[in-house]
Order: structure tokens, then C-alpha cells, then sequence
């Protein structure tokens, strides 16, 4: 093998990940995960809250992350409005809302997975409104591996 092919080569599969989001076959399955990731968020924002010593600030940030969320989630499974901007800001409010979570978070708490599978959802989220590679998250699992995990959240 020769260098030019090898570099090729290199940049075909670092190109390959990319490609991983698959384009939703109905709005019933952008919706549905769509609830998932705020079912993530509910989760999360319901073990910050019973952690003693969190500031009533960010108690009430939390909330308010979560209110805009539970909004927008509801709007898409209604599909009463675009779901570009919904999903945009279902994913930005969820990429300022986990790094608040995580700071208050245990390092064994079963809730990091949660936030990491609420997170690594974003890129399929955007994807499936046409948006690819627009999301500046790097996913810890695959949309399928998160899909499980946020299944996996006892419900209220």
C-alpha cells in the first residue's frame, strides 16, 4: 500500500460515522424519540432536585430547562408546529441542561448513563430534521444503544 491510498482510505472512514443517523421513516418516530429525550430530561432534572444542597437558583433554572423542553416535546408529538425549531430547541436546552445535571451529580449515580443517552440522541434528532453535523455533541452510544437506555427510565 502506498501513502495516497492510505490516506484516502483514512478520510473515507473517518468520513463513515457521519452517515450513522438514518433519515425517520414516519413523524411517529421523530416524536417518539422526542418524548424519549424528555423523559431523559425529566429524569435527570427529578434527581437534581433530591439532591440536598443544590442552590434554589439552580432549582429554578432546572425547572425552567425542563419546562421549555416538556413544551417543545408536546408540540412535536401534536405536530402543531415546525418541528426544525422544536427540535432545535429541544437539543440546545438539553446541551445546557445535562452539564448542570452532571455537576451536581454522584460519579456513580445511574443517572449519568440517562444523561449520556439523552446527549448522544442529538445528532439523530437534528438529522431527522434535516440538520446533519450540526450538533457539537459527541455521542457516547449509538441512537439505538441510547434509544434503549431512556426506554429503560421507570416511569413516574
Amino acid at each position: 500500500m502506498n501513502r495516497r491510498f492510505m490516506l484516502a482510505a483514512g478520510s473515507a472512514l473517518c468520513a463513515v460515522p457521519l452517515f450513522g443517523c438514518k433519515t425517520p421513516t414516519s413523524a411517529a418516530t421523530l416524536a417518539g424519540d422526542v418524548q424519549l429525550v424528555d423523559a431523559g430530561a425529566q429524569a435527570l432534572a427529578g434527581a437534581i432536585l433530591q439532591i440536598a444542597g443544590v442552590p434554589a437558583a439552580t432549582v429554578a433554572q432546572v425547572q425552567g430547562y425542563l419546562t421549555k423542553i416538556d413544551t417543545a416535546a408536546a408540540a412535536v408529538q401534536a405536530g402543531t408546529a415546525n418541528n426544525t425549531t422544536l427540535v432545535q430547541d429541544i437539543t440546545g436546552t438539553l446541551k445546557v441542561l445535562v452539564p448542570i445535571a452532571l455537576t451536581f451529580l454522584p460519579g456513580a449515580s445511574p443517572f449519568i448513563p440517562v444523561a449520556n443517552a439523552a446527549l448522544s440522541m442529538i445528532p439523530a434528532l437534528l438529522a431527522w430534521v434535516g440538520l446533519t453535523g450540526a450538533s457539537g455533541v459527541v455521542p457516547v452510544y449509538s441512537p439505538d444503544n441510547a434509544r434503549l437506555l431512556l426506554r429503560a427510565i421507570p416511569a413516574k
